[in-house]
């Protein structure tokens, strides 16, 4: 099973804001996450 958990981080009322996304496979084996694209914590900074 293929699942995309997204969140959107903006100011409440802000004009400006992102949307982080991982995107995961499930399996008998376990849990694999799909995205590889480092997540950087300036992402939520002004």
């Amino acid at each position: 099973m293929a699942l995309c958990v997204e969140a959107y981080v903006g100011e409440v009322g802000g004009r400006d804001g992102i949307k982080l996304e991982s995107q995961l496979l499930g399996t008998e084996q376990g849990c694999e996450v799909l995205t590889y694209y480092p997540f950087d914590d300036s992402f939520l900074r002004d």
